[in-house]
């Protein structure tokens, strides 16, 4: 199957449009969440636009290891809702702090570029949240509501990316997305085969997760650095 002209370009166009440095970040979002849809409508990746040859089968499963010093419950609810928006799945490891996640080479690249672009801008958001709210009157700890404004702002991100991949889950896509998540189960047995259950840190802040769902409006997602490093294909360590 190959891609139409006007279905490559009209791709193009809004990734060009998300990635701009003039566009605000409005913009940038509406155009990345259309670019998005209209991927996961077609069963395309952003390989697939690189290209002109398309392959809806995915490639072998892989796994990357991470690690996180600082706000580790925080950032893995966050890459976690990344990762299921890209068909990929994430195991907090039995080390402290550290995670690994599971799936294709594109998929996994495009899941941390995300990942690394949000956090910065999450921070940054947070910071001069809390600045606007002490300067209201706030009476929150300041860590309680920088906590708080993580998480309500990841709950908006989730729903920003939930409503794509439901609609090609449920359509065209609905092969492959079974297809994937048989491979991942495969994949993390392999690895990881007595998983348990983990809990992850909650928060106590009602005005910092309401700062936060507005914010996570706001968020850009769209990756603007490469990866680096690689990715080992194959499920091994």
């Amino acid at each position: 199957m190959t891609i139409s002209d006007s279905l490559l370009d009209k791709i193009k166009a809004l990734l060009a449009m998300a990635e701009h440095p003039n566009s605000n970040e409005h913009e940038a979002a509406l155009a990345l969440e259309r670019a998005q849809a209209l991927l996961f409508a077609n069963n395309l990746s952003r390989a697939d636009i690189k290209s002109d040859n398309y392959n809806a089968t995915p490639a072998g499963i892989g796994e990357m290891d991470g690690f996180e010093a600082d706000g580790y419950s925080w950032k893995v609810t966050l890459l976690n809702v990344l990762a299921k928006a890209t068909l990929c799945r994430i195991i907090l490891g039995s080390q402290h702090k550290a995670w690994h996640i599971f799936g294709t080479f594109e998929n996994v690249q495009t899941t941390l570029e995300m990942y690394h672009w949000v956090i910065p801008q999450l921070e940054t958001m947070a910071a001069n949240g809390l600045k606007t709210y002490k300067n209201g009157g706030g009476y929150e700890n300041g860590r309680t509501f920088k906590n708080g404004f993580y998480y309500g702002a990841i709950r908006t991100i989730k729903e920003r990316l939930e409503k794509p991949l439901q609609d090609f889950t449920n359509g065209n896509g609905k092969a492959i997305v079974l297809y994937n998540d048989k491979a991942l189960s495969s994949a993390v047995n392999k690895i990881f085969p007595r998983l348990g259950h983990t809990h992850l840190g909650s928060t106590r802040s009602s005005d910092g997760i309401s700062a936060g769902r507005q914010a996570g409006h706001n968020i850009t997602l769209t990756p603007q650095r490469k990866l680096s490093g690689t990715l080992a294909l194959g499920c091994g360590h």
